[in-house]
């Protein structure tokens, strides 16, 4: 099955042929070359395909061999070795133009140098690399890549050619195809899936391939691989293409037609002559097309999906060149190291590079072995592929540079800050000499400036006394000065007054212009006003004037004018310059006084002035001026003529104090040059001080600095010389951490650690390559600030949740988290909130827009609870497919190009799937990493919530001080990178930086600062975690609790339950348990608490049987803890001595101690030391250990010998072992010693109280789906219903399925707006909507507080983990027991219920009806002989019996009645409610033989029994009844429900068994022991072993012979006819089966879904479907086999010797066909019968088989058939009860016979009795073709026939399967 492809015919043959003929003739030189040539097809064709190396070198070896047989040993010789040809080494050929003719030219030749090949492809790459930018190549081509490129370069250069290359992804299939078919010149084309791609995508993909190859011509590589088969109808047409060339259907008619049309020039073009009719374009069109379509399908082996595929679709294996990729080879692995580390620099000796390029295979290697340890220790798949180990050569040239670089610049730094240091030393020494010499020349400074100041003090006193005298005579003269300065000030001060009208006279001169005097001249009589102003301007220029008279001249009075004089002075021409200049000082008093009658007379103002002319208003102002001035003047000149004297006196003044001036000047002058003198020499001797000051200081700094820094200059020489070893072990280290980081992430922790510390470093170690010892790869990868930094943000603080840290953010590769706990999605959503990270997944419609988005700004994305596979979409992401436009990037998704931005995009992808299936393609493309958390991480983090909680400042002072650490750490860091970057940048002498002092003193002091609050942090940390680690025990056990509530999940699919569910339970009890002041006390308390909230938490939603081992495994664990047991106690209890031989083990003592108990016992005494001498104690007191393992129930009483030594623990291992049925009821004494007895109490669902706990227990409890888990006779719509009613809800309620889901969305979003309740009922008919129903719980925004979602489900795979997880899981199962059942039916009777019916009747009735209903339920435990169809019995069936009883027995009160109507109860009850679902005849005969027994007038009488310890009570309270449940006895026998002891028996087997098998499914695998023998080897061994066995198939001859003898029509001979041909007919498909699955796990033949359903089938010791059409069934191969062959026995002698005796029932195909045909012969016998009248009769005879000597007078006798459910009595023929633990007992024969129905009369009573063809199930039929009752006897017995139907005893035609 391997090697399905195996197959070798004439296709191969032309394969090789077709490769011959690619070579042109002229290249054959000799026969050597023809034969190299023929050998190289061959190993193309038949080599190739092979799956492994071994099978490889077998077929080169055999071709070598033909070879050597056909011509000779010497043609061998000169044939071996290295053998390629290719067709693409010529260079391009270019004529004489130097134009390219053929740019590949394609010759088939031999390779003479694989390095040629390779320089060639390199080249070809290069190319490919610049035309294409998308998708460039980087191959690494090592000899191996090598060689593929040449097979698929060979086969795609063929026509037609077309090629299968199957290796698990990463291999390269597709860039090698990608690189040669470029190098051929061919078209590649590879479909790209999107969401919706379809066939019809798919045939416009064809189209354009057929058309690009038809019509262009152009060759053609369709690349396609096994991600790509979106349907598995896309193979169809694949297989299409291959098999021959065309799709059905691809074109449409005018397609063709256009086609026809476009290919006809061509076809003309390219064959000269041709007939260009439709039919032959068309034929061209295809050839054309076909001859250049080359498919490449890429394929992965892993799985059985490609063989069944390949059988589907044969043309996929034999119309293609298969290549199979094997792993790579060891060289590979070394030479793609070598291309990447040779020519890395490194600071590593040769010797170390190569010992890492070897390293880095030899770990790819290990790996790959320990993916195989790690699956079948854990049953996890991972793989690894050369992708990864790309990644891990690539990170390690990463890790490498960066590591190297941070230690060269730490170490530079270092160095520097060492040179530094050790040149301010020798600068200290230099500074000393200079520090001396500087002294001397600074005393002699002093004595000179001592000499300069004498010289000075004298020449000072001599020029202060000239000064003395000078400021004397200064004194005086300033004096003066100020004397006459005053009065010159007051002089100016008068005059000042007669300035302004001066001015404006002056203004008013200016203004008058020639034109006015001319005016003025022509007037012969001007007006009075300008004559008399005329008058006074003769009158101050003292002209010629009349004497002055008085004269009236217009009625004015006026003096007489002198105008005539005016005239002729206005005549001159410098009049009006002469009054400009006039000298007004020369004005005298007799001239104003003259003036006075003028200037007062009313006229003369400057109003009348203005009306007569504008000159007469200039003199005006100008004479009154003249007059003003002069009577100012007057006063002040007096004045002037004083001062003038004054100034005279001031000036000499003066000039004698300038004499003294100069001489003090002289005098000073002398000083300040003495003074300058003694300031240089003040200023030298200081600056000799300064320098001796600065020298003493830097000296003092210097050592200040050194002796500061000592401590760090002896840590940095030490670090100095450690550089060169750190940098050495990089080497190793490096390669450690990129195993980590490229390997170890799908790998919990156990296997990390080994792959870390011993398989890579021992590789390392013995390669003698420098590692560090004990290398922490955390530390080396993440510093601990950031570490910090994640845990804050919630990422647990264990080294695993480190190490996923840093695997999630360092990896090369987008990381899937397999996250079931959900805490790295949390730790991711708090890590990138800052980033505006966006969650989202598969099933949110935004998720396409939401990827484009967060790759377009470059934000974080969340893909959240991914499944098996990704979409198709993500491919280009996941592989990093960015390529650059512009300034910016773009990627191609699957229809449309994104901006990304590379640097800031993230891609987190979580899953919550405990344990998923990633295929080897996803595996190569992202960084898978197991987020699951550890045992020791979770009790870490639960201490943590339990240190919060009972001591919240602990906490808040814990994670105060974690912060603080984090910041000092960072601190010190911070101080010396400062100090370093100060030493190293400071230019010149460190001595010379004024501020590195200040720094170091900082740094000092600080550091000190830090170094003493890290010291008591640390203190504080170690108090806190002291005090904390009280608390651990809580912590402890919440972790082991949460850990079994995990493994449960592997038990039933819907036990899944959240990490956050289980911590929400363990805040609560926290909260609920009882305070107590010792805190020892209130730990227990909170443990006791915490144990029993989560016991009923998850109980609650366990069926029956896994509560109890739930309960069982919680108190084993709990004691594995605390190492009360150990694992040996663990193993002997779930697996006994399954694993011993009873041949290799001591002898058992007596034959009564059956094989399996012995080895229970062998395994004890080697398990645990209590048990050591257990098997001689049991053979040296053989008979009192016979009474005990004979016991009913031997755990109740003393174990022989060693009771007082048994607690019980060990008790119960000896029960398990010994009497395993009773396996479960020791376990509960178990659990009530290690737990308490509450733990092994049932609680009745109280939907009521389970509601109001989630609202109690969750914030948002209208987000908490409740799911109902389904089982046989649970309905929980009444008590929702009920619920509803009482809270007043309308409960909408729709059964899911097809189309349901359009109701239920109507009714989740009606109900969620209004809080109404919504029940989904069997939504495992409807998976989809759970899904889009999870994301609505989760996403919708606005949910009405009272909305609540139910759900009813059966278990199913396919229901959403998330749901599960949000959801409150419940199971109403029927309780297990009658006390637990009855407990259940009066949880459900109210005490309104028992007053309904006055009458004492009614309320026992109530009780016989629940007891009844018990009965029933307990009945269907014991499988087919309790009821022989499962049926559903529930709440329901009970409901409507006592509705029904209540109002019958109030009808009789009503009519006063005194007795109950009997018969009219148990019809109602058996009849019609109870029997309303009942199918099955003998299950219905059943029930009504429970209602006969159970409601007759008995059960009425006070004190009625139905068995000891089942009483009837009496009473009115219900309180009464409740209590008198626990009167029923914990444990049941079987007689109870009617069975007997055996059943109990077996189904306590049946459920211990369950409980082992349970046990160890939830159980880590352990790895197998040793290679076995392989599947395949197996069940071929198994076909020999059964073909030998295999009669010969009867010959036709034989059998017509015989019944032509024997009477052909005779009815029981046809009825042997028929069994005949059914029995050929199997032999001939057994025979075919057992001879082809050999030849085909061989590879012979092709492996058909028949042959491979046979090989699973056989492997897993099953029948094989094909053998059990037509024929019985059997559950194992074994029996069916055995069937088989007693069979052929039996028709065998029946053909030889005549009918049988006694007939071998179970040996007949169709068992009621042959008692017809004896029926009818007994009939036939009988003149007057007829078959309609008769009725079989049977009697069971006493003897056995082998003793009888003759078949009866009339029927037959017939044997093989084993009474199930009681014994037989041989000799008083008749039933009675079974021996114990005796299961089927063996009937004698039995003769059947005819008689009349009308005569037949028996005088005994018997039970009609039916027979089945096997024990379980009982149906009557499974299906028409295989039925399963074949009659029903009746059998004598003396007790009641009652008695074995409840019995449930039958016939068996095979015992105990």
């Amino acid at each position: 099955p391997a090697k399905f492809h195996y197959l070798f015919n004439m296709r191969e043959l032309s394969r090789v042929f077709a490769g011959l003929f690619e070579a042109p003739r002229e290249t054959i030189k000799d026969d050597v070359y023809l034969v190299k040539l023929w050998r190289h097809e061959c190993e193309r064709v038949f080599t190739d395909k092979l799956t492994n190396q071994p099978d490889k070198d077998w077929e080169s070896h055999a071709i070598l061999d033909v070879i050597g047989e056909v011509f000779g040993q010497d043609m061998v010789n000169k044939v071996n070795g290295m053998c390629y040809f290719v067709n693409f080494l010529g260079d391009p050929i270019i004529d004489a133009d130097g134009v390219v003719e053929d740019a590949r030219p394609k010759l088939y030749e031999e390779v003479m140098d694989t390095e040629l090949v390779k320089k060639k492809a390199f080249e070809f790459q290069k190319m490919h690399n610049e035309e294409n930018k998308v998708g460039k190549l980087e191959l690494v081509l090592f000899e191996y890549a090598l060689e593929h490129l040449m097979r698929i370069n060979r086969v795609i250069s063929m026509d037609r050619g077309s090629m299968m290359l199957v290796g698990v992804g990463g291999s390269g299939k597709q860039s090698l195809t990608r690189l040669s078919a470029f190098i051929g010149g061919h078209f590649t084309f590879q479909i790209t899936i999107t969401k919706h791609y379809n066939v019809n995508n798919l045939f416009d993909d064809l189209k354009l391939l057929y058309k690009t190859a038809g019509l262009q011509g152009r060759p053609v590589v369709f690349l396609f691989t096994d991600a790509e088969v979106k349907e598995e109808g896309f193979l169809e047409y694949i297989n299409q293409i291959l098999s021959t060339g065309e799709v059905s259907g691809l074109f449409a008619k005018d397609e063709v037609d256009g086609i026809i049309g476009d290919i006809r020039p061509v076809a003309k073009k390219e064959s000269k002559g041709f007939i260009d009719t439709a039919d032959n374009l068309w034929k061209f069109f295809q050839d054309r097309s076909r001859n250049n379509l080359h498919l490449v399908l890429c394929m992965s082996p892993v799985g059985d999906l490609l063989s069944s595929r390949c059988r589907k679709f044969p043309a996929l294996i034999n119309c293609t060149t298969v290549d199979w990729f094997l792993s790579w080879p060891e060289e590979g692995l070394r030479n793609v190291a070598e291309s990447f580390i040779l020519h890395f620099e490194m600071a590593a000796s040769a010797e170390v590079k190569q010992g890492v390029i070897a390293h880095m295979g030899n770990v790819h290697t290990l790996v790959r072995d320990a993916t195989l340890e790690y699956f079948d220790k854990f049953r996890r798949n991972v793989y690894v592929t050369p992708k990864s180990y790309l990644s891990f050569i690539k990170s390690y040239t990463n890790v490498y540079t960066r590591e190297h670089a941070k230690v060269k610049v730490l170490a530079d730094k270092i160095n520097n800050g060492l040179e530094k240091l050790f040149q301010a030393q020798d600068d200290v020494g230099k500074m000393k000499v200079e520090l001396a010499a500087s002294e001397i020349v600074l005393a002699e400074a002093v004595k000179k400036s001592a000499e300069l100041l004498k010289e000075i003090s004298v020449a000072t006193a001599a020029a202060e006394k000239v000064k003395a005298s000078a400021k004397v005579i200064a004194d005086a003269s300033n004096e003066k000065a100020t004397t006459v300065g005053a009065e010159k000030a007051e002089v100016e001060k008068d005059l000042e007054a007669a300035k302004p009208a001066l001015i404006e006279a002056e203004d008013a001169l200016k203004a008058i212009k020639p034109d006015d005097i001319k005016n003025l001249k022509a007037l012969k009589n001007p007006p009075v006003v300008i004559k008399i102003i005329f008058d006074g301007v003769l009158l101050l220029r003292r002209k010629t004037m009349l004497k002055c008279q008085m004269v009236e001249e217009k009625g004015t009075l006026c003096y007489k004018d002198n105008y005539a004089e005016s005239t002729k002075m206005m005549a001159e021409s410098t009049f009006l310059t002469d009054l400009q200049t006039f000298p007004k000082e020369a004005i005298t008093d007799e001239d104003c006084e003259l003036l006075e009658p003028y200037i007062t007379h009313t006229l003369f103002s400057v109003e009348a002035a203005a009306k007569a002319s504008g000159l007469a208003v200039g003199l005006c102002k100008w004479v009154k001026a003249m007059s003003t001035y002069h009577m100012i003047a007057k006063v002040v000149i007096p004045k002037q003529d004083a001062l003038r004297l004054k100034e005279a006196e001031l000036a000499v003044a003066m000039k004698k104090l300038a004499a003294a001036e100069a001489e003090l000047n002289a005098a000073q002058a002398e000083l300040d040059a003495m003074q300058a003198k003694f300031d240089a020499a003040m200023a030298e001797k200081q600056r000799l001080q300064d320098e001796t000051d600065a020298t003493k200081r830097k000296m003092d700094a210097a050592s200040q600095l050194i002796n500061g820094l000592a401590g760090e200059r002896d840590r940095w020489t030490q670090q100095s010389a450690d550089f060169a070893d750190q940098i050495a072990r990089l080497a190793g280290d490096c390669a450690i951490a990129c195993g980590f980081m490229s390997y170890t992430g799908p790998f919990n922790k156990s296997f990390r650690d080994m792959l870390l510390t011993q398989w890579f470093l021992n590789d390392l170690v013995n390669k003698k390559i420098p590692v560090t010892k004990n290398l922490n790869v955390s530390a080396m990868l993440v510093d601990e600030a950031t570490n910090g930094q994640w845990n804050l943000q919630g990422l647990p603080t264990d080294d695993l949740s480190t190490q996923n840290g840093i695997l999630t953010t360092s990896a090369s590769r987008f990381p899937i988290m397999i996250d079931p706990q959900g805490q790295g999605l949390s730790w991711v959503k708090n890590m990138e909130a800052e980033n505006d990270c966006k969650e989202t997944g598969f099933n949110d419609k935004g998720f396409r827009q939401y990827l484009e988005d967060c790759m377009g700004f470059g934000r974080p994305l969340l893909l959240a609870n991914v499944e098996n596979e990704l979409d198709p979409v993500l491919d280009p992401v996941l592989d990093k497919a960015f390529q650059r436009k512009g300034k910016g990037f773009i990627i191609a998704l699957a229809d449309k190009e994104c901006d990304v931005e590379p640097e800031k995009f993230k891609l987190y992808i979580t899953t919550r799937l405990p344990n998923p299936h990633f295929t080897p393609e996803l595996s190569a493309k992202v960084t898978i990493i197991d987020f699951t958390v550890t045992m020791k991480g979770l009790e870490d983090q639960l201490l943590d919530r339990v240190v919060q909680h009972e001591k919240p400042e602990l906490q808040t002072e814990r994670t105060k001080l974690k912060t603080e650490v984090n910041d000092y750490t960072a601190k010190i860091l911070e101080l010396q990178d400062d100090l370093l970057f100060r030493l190293a940048n400071c230019t010149g002498s460190l001595l010379d930086d004024p501020d590195i002092i200040d720094v170091l003193n900082v740094t000092k002091k600080t550091s000190a600062e830090v170094q003493e609050k890290l010291k008591n942090a640390g203190e504080a940390e170690l108090r806190i975690k002291t005090a904390c680690e009280e608390y651990r025990p809580v912590a402890t056990r919440g972790s082991i609790i949460y850990f079994l509530i995990a493994e449960m999940s592997a038990v039933n699919p819907m036990y899944q339950t959240s990490l956050a569910q289980f911590v929400q339970v363990f805040q609560l009890a926290m909260g609920t348990a009882e305070k107590a002041a010792i805190p020892a006390k209130r730990i227990a308390n909170v443990i006791d608490e915490m144990t029993f909230k989560t016991f009923l938490y998850v109980c609650r939603g366990y069926m029956e049987i896994h509560k109890k081992i739930y309960t069982l495994l919680l108190a084993l664990k709990l004691q594995l803890n605390s190492e009360i047991i150990t694992m040996d106690h663990f193993g002997c209890f779930t697996k006994g001595g399954a694993a011993l031989d009873i041949n290799a083990v001591k002898k058992k003592p007596k034959e009564w101690v059956p094989d399996g108990v012995w080895l229970n016992i062998i395994q004890l005494s080697m398990s645990i030391p209590l048990f050591k001498e257990l098997p001689d104690i049991v053979a040296r007191n053989e008979s009192l250990w016979r009474q005990w393992f004979d016991q009913e129930a031997p755990e109740a009483v003393p174990v022989p010998d060693i009771d007082d030594r048994l607690d019980k623990m060990h008790k119960m291992l000896l029960v398990r072992s010994v009497r395993t049925d009773r396996t479960m009821i020791a376990a509960d004494e178990y659990i009530q010693e290690a737990l308490e007895s509450k733990y092994t109490d049932t609680f009745p669902l109280n939907l009521e109280a389970t509601h109001q706990d989630v609202c109690d227990l969750v914030e948002a409890p209208e987000r908490v789906p409740f799911i109902f888990i389904l089982t046989p006779g649970s309905d929980p719509t009444e008590i929702i219903q009920q619920l509803a009613k009482k809270r007043k809800k309308e409960v909408l309620s729709v059964s899911m399925g097809q189309g349901q889901e359009i109701v239920a969305r109507r009714y989740i979003t009606t109900s969620v707006a209004s809080g109404g309740w919504v029940l989904l009922q069997n939504t495992h008919l409807g998976i989809k909507y759970l899904i889009e129903l999870e994301q609505n719980m989760v996403k919708l925004e606005d949910i009405h507080a009272e909305f609540r979602v139910w759900i009813t489900a059966e278990p199913h795979p396919g229901i959403p983990i998330g749901l599960l997880q949000m959801s409150i899981k419940i199971t109403n199962e029927a309780p297990v027991g009658m006390r637990a059942g009855m407990k259940r039916s009066y949880a459900w009777v109210s005490q309104d219920m028992l007053d309904t019916v006055p009458r004492v009747e009614w309320r026992t009735l109530l009780w016989v009806l629940c007891h009844l209903h018990s009965v029933t339920q307990e009945r269907r435990k014991f499988g087919a002989i309790g009821w022989t169809v499962p049926y559903e019995f529930n709440q329901s069936d009970l409901n409507a019996c006592a509705l029904f009883l209540q109002n019958h027995i109030l009808d009789m009160d009503a009519k006063k009645a005194k007795d109950v109507t009997w018969s009219t109860v148990r019809y109602m009850i058996a009849e019609i409610q109870y029997g309303g679902r009942i199918t099955d005849d003998w299950d219905r005969r059943q029930m009504a033989t429970f209602a006969e027994k159970f409601f007759c007038q008995a059960v009425l009488e006070p004190g009625y029994s139905f068995l000891k310890g089942y009483t009837v009570p009496q009473g009115t309270e219900i309180a009464h009844f409740r209590e008198h449940v626990n009167t029923y006895p914990a444990t049941d026998v079987p007689e109870v429900v009617g069975l007997n002891m055996n059943a109990d028996l077996v189904f306590r087997l049946d459920n211990a068994e369950k409980v082992f098998n349970c046990i160890i499914d939830t159980q880590p695998k352990g790895g197998g022991g040793g290679k076995g023998a392989s599947r395949e080897e197996i069940v071929t061994d198994l076909c020999k072993d059964l073909l030998s066995k295999l009669p010969p198939t009867f010959k036709k001859e034989d059998i017509k012979a015989y019944l032509n003898k024997a009477g052909i029509t005779k009815p029981i001979n046809i009825s042997f006819r028929q069994e005949l041909d059914v029995l050929i007919k199997i032999l001939g498909v057994v025979r075919t089966t057992l001879q082809d699955l050999q030849l085909a796990i061989d590879g012979t033949i092709v492996m058909s879904d028949d042959l491979s359903n046979a090989l699973d089938a056989l492997a897993n010791a099953k029948v094989p479907p094909i053998w059990l059409k037509g024929a019985w069934f059997s559950p194992t191969v074994g029996i069916w086999y055995q069937s088989l062959l007693g069979r052929c026995e039996q028709w065998d002698r029946w053909l030889k010797s005549g009918r049988p005796k006694s007939y071998w029932l179970p040996g007949f195909t169709n068992g009621q066909g042959f008692l017809t045909a004896v029926c009818q012969e007994v009939t036939r016998s009988h003149n007057g019968w007829a078959l309609d009248d008769v009725a079989v009769f049977t009697e069971v005879t006493k003897h056995e088989f082998d003793d009888v000597k003759e078949g009866p007078n009339e029927g037959v006798y017939i044997h093989g058939l084993y009474l199930d459910g009681c014994g037989w009595s041989k000799k008083e023929s008749k039933l009675v009860e079974a021996p114990p633990k005796v299961l089927f007992i063996p009937l004698p024969c039995m003769w059947v016979t005819a008689v009349q129905r009308a005569q037949k009369k028996l005088d005994y009573m018997v039970y009609e009795c039916p027979v089945y063809e096997r024990k379980d199930p009982r149906k009557r039929g499974m299906t028409a073709a295989q039925p399963n009752f074949v009659f029903s006897p009746e059998i004598r017995t003396e007790d009641p026939p009652s008695k074995w139907i409840l019995r449930g005893v039958a016939l068996l035609q095979y015992p105990g399967e």
